[in-house]
């Protein structure tokens, strides 16, 4: 268990609601995931289009269906370089849709969700790998399908809290129940539930890469790392930071996502406008 030090009577109450057993968990104690069989092929366009029929409902609905979507454009082995080789025979726009680091590709966007791809590669000790976020228990606020599409792929920790009952103060603790310990390796799909799942990744052990279908809110909530003791029998984490990205940054990046041109050249002009009024 990681306890924490109050600074204040409101951390005190959190404290106490957090480690008291007030959380109830329901459910299976296994993370989604899915080992399926298929020797079909699909293109992305199919399976854009299967997301598109979705409307408002990505990732909601018929998510097992989706899954077997991603499983068999699994068995699709040049999509991926034939859809990143179209994109750089424009270089401009190959830049402007892919604002992200070099870890990641985009492949699609469309208005309730995006898709992309996402490179994982053993750690050297070179500077710069933290972008990977490697043994940094922390959890999303976007509902995440994704694919081992190449390599062993990461192995990952899985842990679930309750986000309705974290104040989220720094410091705080925050009840937790184990899941799995588990690996995204090729061919498999998991899903990870948005500020509901937390995560640690552990490096593969070789060059890989995983197809995610990303969807944003348009209501975002916290997005939290946490201090925990990665044993099954840990029942408590720690908020080590709150991951709250200055407004006009969450505007700027949601707006990209959902395709609008030119962010920083509208904030700047907002910017002006505001300064002149």
């Amino acid at each position: 268990e990681v306890g924490c030090s109050p600074a204040s009577a409101r951390r005190q109450i959190a404290q106490s609601r957090a480690c008291g057993s007030m959380v109830t968990f329901e459910g299976d104690t296994m993370a989604y995931s899915w080992d399926l069989d298929s020797e079909e092929s699909i293109g992305l366009d199919e399976l854009i289009d299967f997301l598109d029929e979705q409307g408002g409902n990505v990732l909601n609905d018929k998510l097992d269906v989706a899954a077997m979507m991603m499983r068999k454009l699994f068995n699709n082995r040049t999509f991926l370089s034939e859809t990143i080789l179209r994109q750089l025979a424009d270089e401009r726009r190959f830049d402007s849709i892919n604002p992200y680091t070099p870890q990641v590709f985009m492949l699609h966007r469309a208005d309730h969700y995006f898709i992309r791809a996402a490179i994982w590669a053993p750690p050297t000790g070179m500077t710069g790998e933290e972008i990977f976020f490697y043994e940094d228990p922390h959890d999303h606020n976007f509902a995440l399908l994704t694919l081992g599409y190449e390599g062993q792929g990461y192995e990952t920790l899985l842990f679930e809290y309750d986000h309705q009952s974290v104040i989220g103060d720094v410091g705080e603790t925050v009840e937790v129940r184990f899941l799995e310990r588990t690996r995204l390796s090729r061919g498999r799909v998991m899903f990870y539930r948005d500020s509901r799942d937390i995560h640690v990744q552990f490096p593969s052990e070789d060059f890989s890469i995983s197809i995610n279908v990303v969807v944003p809110k348009i209501q975002m909530n916290r997005q939290y790392s946490f201090e925990l003791d990665l044993s099954p029998d840990t029942t408590c984490a720690t908020i080590r930071e709150n991951l709250i990205f200055h407004t006009p940054t969450v505007i700027s990046r949601f707006a990209h996502d959902l395709g609008v041109q030119n962010v920083p050249e509208i904030l700047r002009g907002h910017v002006a406008a505001s300064s002149d009024q």
